[in-house]
């Protein structure tokens, strides 16, 4: 009967052996792997956790702009001829304003039968001379600087845009009537100063207070000054943007006719700011909850539940948000003005409450959110805590340095063991095929040795 040794010589099943030993070699870069994904998470986790706290120290910021609790509107009857706006230092009042006449700019044309090349044909240089003023007492008065442009050009397209091309105070341009090309020029600035005499020897000349037809330039429009009455207070400014009659308001004046200028408080830009608060931190605020809440019937915990810094952003917000703030006037909580916690941790507004206090000058709400003679404001005091936190020293960044530096470390770790765990395999298979080698001539002796006792005569036999 011949031997059998099952499993033995080429039946080893080396690579499967191999494979399960691995298995339990590899069992620390499993760990590792393990470790990084908590490390991971965390740095994830406290990302979220900054981005929310930036986001209420952005919305904190915006509060510290007083002139947001001061803005006012300024609005316009139909058809009043003027528009307005207003700025912090304007006065509320109802004004009845009356535009009259509108600033405009000097414009002149010249002659259709004026020529631009000497009568020689020649193309010396030539000037062609500006100089401001005014009209005053029948005759020109200039302000003493004449302007002068050498022109040595042939065509009123060459003239215009020499014009253009240089410093004159006046822009040129070019009119077809029909039978003729005409050149314009208009004043860049409006008012009655901003008339203009042209001289030079170019084929122009034009004295604002010369009889009509006595000069190669006629007038298109005369500069003058804007007139209008506030409250029946006669009014004249060489500009149709008037902002030095009203204080802390600008008139920009469009067409004769009358109106009403209503001035008054404007709280929108408080109201959006306060708002644009209160979201941030109660967005904030369930980013934390997220972050570190512990769920008592699975006994599952947050990535962050526990987190020292976590708890401390999350305590620092709420004490300050539910602090008293003293030496900033009739208002000291946010609670005063209709600001307040709900169960969840987060904070409601009372619109009214809210709106009427923003109206109340008695209830100072600009210096409690923006400060007030060097004492810090709500908004000040939030954004620098929040700053311990958020800024790139501050706390959440020394954790995920340190997190970093933990992940970098466990990435040095599992490459060195993933060398380690290269020469192991290499020891274990060297070792098996070594084994198998062996088993596998030590079968062979064995199949030898059955066939020689197979043959040998039977004891007893006949």
């Amino acid at each position: 009967m011949a031997l059998t040794a099952t499993g033995l010589g080429s039946g080893l099943d080396i690579d499967g052996m191999i494979s399960q030993l691995m298995s339990l070699e590899r069992r620390p870069i499993t760990l590792l792997a393990t470790r990084e994904a908590s490390f991971q998470a965390k740095l994830s986790a406290f990302g979220q956790l900054k981005s929310g706290l930036s986001a209420l120290q952005t919305a904190a910021n915006g509060l510290k702009d007083a002139a947001k609790f001061s803005a006012t509107k300024a609005t316009v009857s139909a058809d009043a001829g003027f528009s307005a706006t207003s700025g912090t230092t304007a006065a509320s009042g109802t004004f009845a304003v009356d535009v009259t006449q509108l600033a405009t700019t000097q414009r002149v044309a010249s002659d259709a039968a004026t020529e631009f090349v000497p009568a020689d044909g020649t193309t010396t240089a030539r000037t062609f001379e500006i100089e401001f003023g005014k009209v005053s007492g029948g005759a020109f008065d200039g302000d003493g600087t004449v302007k002068t442009l050498e022109f040595t050009g042939s065509t009123i397209e060459q003239l215009r845009d020499a014009i253009n091309g240089a410093d004159m105070g006046v822009t040129a341009s070019i009119i077809d009537n029909g039978n003729a090309r005409q050149l314009v020029l208009g004043g860049k600035s409006t008012g009655s100063a901003q008339a203009f005499r042209i001289g030079g020897d170019v084929g122009l000349s034009y004295d604002p207070a010369a009889p009509a037809g006595s000069a190669s330039v006629t007038e298109v429009q005369a500069a003058q000054n804007a007139k209008l009455k506030v409250d029946g207070i006669s009014i004249e400014r060489g500009t149709n943007a008037v902002s030095d009659v009203l204080a802390g308001v600008t008139l920009t004046l469009a067409k004769a006719g009358s109106g009403t200028l209503t001035v008054g408080q404007d709280t929108s830009a408080a109201r959006s700011a306060i708002d644009a608060f209160v979201k941030a931190y109660n967005d904030a605020n369930n980013t934390i909850k997220g972050l570190t809440n512990y769920d008592a019937d699975n006994r599952k915990a947050s990535t962050l539940t526990g987190d020292a810094t976590a708890r401390g952003a999350q305590a620092q917000i709420r004490n300050i948000a539910g602090g008293a703030f003293s030496g900033l006037g009739n208002t000291s909580r946010l609670s005063e003005i209709g600001i307040t916690f709900q169960k969840e941790g987060g904070l409601a507004i009372d619109s009214a409450k809210l709106d009427a206090a923003l109206k109340d000058p008695t209830r100072d709400v600009s210096a409690f959110f923006a400060g007030a003679s060097g004492v810090k404001g709500f908004a000040e005091t939030l954004a620098a805590g929040l700053g311990t936190y958020v800024d790139g020293t501050g706390l959440i960044a020394g954790r995920t340095d340190g997190i970093s530096a933990s992940i970098k470390s466990i990435d040095r770790q599992r490459t060195a063991l993933n060398t380690r765990m290269e020469s192991i395999e290499a020891r274990y298979r060297a070792q098996f095929t070594a084994l198998d080698t062996a088993m596998a001539g030590m079968t062979q002796t064995s199949n030898y040795l059955a066939s020689q006792l197979a043959n040998l005569p039977l004891s007893g036999s006949n």
